[in-house]
């Protein structure tokens, strides 16, 4: 029984076979990256001695290449995965019809779309555990039964024009959410696995992709399911449309994660982080707070052991999935972080979902519901891609910056862009530039989603990815809630006969109350960054 004094840390002198493992998916990460030089090459932590056991392994130029072809294998099912799995984002086309069709009030209408936030975002600590223990094949297939039953459900309620209680509808939304927390966190937790060379562009792609789900849905909505004559949605048909298409997208990215690459560190079944006996570990690889910080760990040492498997050749560290989310929540800058998110992402939830109303506010004349999501989703991809880009280039420089000053200068976006609409610049042109708001939500929301992960997966390292980031995940959960009710009451308070509301008293309290949270935002990352990380020598 041997015991060690640090989990995160296993020496690779320990086992030659797993070495030499460990140096085939190092030569695959430098064929991930064919562009690298020299000098990059000799940092991916694979020896002359690592090589030489390469070579007694017998491992083949063949074998690294099919190591390669089963990771773009899974990085293809989580960008077509995210590519369809935004539908929930289209909330806003069909919102308003929740109202005129069913005479659901606006508080019943942001209760739907609270029922769509929390399934999608307060599951993702179990769906976060799911992920790192049984993979993200079972989470697909998971998603296409949900997509499948949600949407059928929510056609069938819609239809019957009142007939079904208002619980089925209710019902339906939370199990949209749920269903697409399965297929976007799936996704993602397989790519921040999968491609750890690039954080920023693996994590960038499918996020990006999970933005343009909704441009391109929007597109198809409006070609296919708006009536020509009404311009109103036809729901009944779209919500059916969704339940075929997506249950048979969540059905073919489960073949493809099946059959994809199967990361080298998971959690095992008995509920302990399973990991090769001597990693050759990449430089961001590592987790970072619990590296410099190793008295950050609430693990007792004592405790913490190393048990051999004979048949797989693993070894088990001593944290189980409750100790790996003690440590996560028992450190101050998490909830830092977590309150950070809480006061952009569910502003942003807010905004998103209730556009149709908003819009509306601006009487017969107001712009385009249906283009507004559409530009709002275009900027969100854009950053979402741009944003992961330009933070892996810039934090290589000499002079590098920080992913948490793009954060901030995206939370200051989204703050402005509020604060501009609550003054109600706006009003005196029918809302003909609301497009402005639009584009500058999209573009702070979808950057946010694309930072906010990689930092995570820098700071607490990426084989804790998906337990940790279905944590935090919760609270643009809360904040969508919280932010959603808000404006709901507000609504409903201003309205007539508790329906429909017109002119900027609809919609001003709220987004004054909005904009200083994303102030207050700004000011918390910037204090975590300063206190916690920087002081702690995390390069993030």
């Amino acid at each position: 029984m041997v015991t060690v004094t640090n989990p995160a840390v296993v020496r690779p002198e320990d086992d030659s076979l797993v070495v030499s493992a460990e140096a085939v998916l190092a030569l695959a990460d430098i064929l991930e990256e064919p562009g690298k030089n020299d000098d990059q090459a000799e940092s991916s932590s694979i020896s002359s001695d690592s090589q030489s056991e390469l070579e007694d392994a017998n491992v083949t130029q063949k074998e690294i290449t099919i190591m390669f072809h089963r990771k773009c294998l899974t990085y293809l099912s989580a960008l077509i995965s995210c590519a369809c799995a935004g539908s929930i984002m289209l909330f806003s086309l069909y919102a308003p019809q929740f109202q005129t069709h069913l005479g659901y009030t606006q508080v019943q209408v942001n209760i739907l779309s609270i029922l769509g936030e929390a399934g999608m975002y307060l599951t993702t600590p179990l769906v976060g555990i799911v992920a790192d223990v049984y993979g993200s094949a079972l989470l697909s297939l998971t998603s296409a039964i949900l997509f499948f039953i949600a949407y059928g459900l929510a056609a069938w309620t819609y239809a019957g024009a009142g007939t079904l209680p208002f619980f089925s509808m209710m019902a339906s939304f939370l199990l949209i959410g749920g269903a697409t927390a399965c297929m976007y966190f799936g996704s993602i937790t397989a790519s921040a696995k999968t491609f750890t060379s690039n954080r920023g562009l693996a994590l960038g792609f499918p996020i990006t992709a999970y933005g343009l789900s909704s441009l391109w849905e929007t597109q198809v909505v409006s070609a296919f399911f708006t009536d020509k004559d009404t311009n109103e949605v036809q729901v009944s048909q779209l919500f059916t449309f969704f339940a075929v298409f997506l249950g048979l997208v969540g059905l073919i990215a489960c073949v493809g994660f099946y059959f994809g690459y199967q990361d080298d560190s998971y959690v095992s079944r008995d509920g302990h982080r399973r990991k090769p006996q001597s990693p050759v570990v990449h430089e961001e690889e590592r987790p970072l707070l619990l590296e410099e910080n190793p008295t950050m760990l609430s693990v007792n040492e004592d405790d913490v052991e190393l048990r051999e498997d004979d048949n797989e050749n693993f070894k088990h560290e001593g944290i189980t999935r409750k100790q790996m989310v003690i440590e996560f929540v028992s450190d101050p800058s998490s909830w830092g972080f977590a309150f950070g998110l809480f006061t952009t992402t569910g502003p942003g939830e807010m905004f998103l979902n209730n556009m149709g109303s908003i819009i509306r506010s601006f009487g017969s004349n107001g712009p385009s519901i249906a283009t507004n999501v559409s530009v709002l989703s275009f900027f969100s991809v854009t950053m979402r891609i741009s944003a992961g880009a330009l933070s892996d280039y810039l934090t290589k420089q000499e002079k590098s910056i920080s992913r948490v000053y793009f954060l901030i200068f995206f939370a200051g976006i989204l703050s402005i862009s509020q604060l501009f609409l609550a003054l109600g610049g706006l009003e005196f042109y029918s809302g003909q530039f609301f497009w402005i708001v639009s584009a500058c939500v999209g573009s702070g929301y979808g950057a946010i989603f694309t930072l906010a992960p990689t930092i995570v997966s820098i700071v607490w390292g990426a084989d804790r990815f998906g337990t940790n980031w279905g944590v935090l995940f919760v609270f643009p959960a809360v904040g969508s809630i919280v932010y959603e009710l808000l404006y709901a009451g507000i609504y409903d308070f201003h309205s007539e006969s508790g329906r429909l509301c017109y002119g900027i008293s609809c919609y001003q309290i709220t987004f004054f109350i909005t904009g200083a949270s994303g102030l207050l935002a700004m000011a918390t990352f910037a204090l975590v960054y300063r206190l916690f990380w920087k002081r702690a020598g995390i390069d993030v």
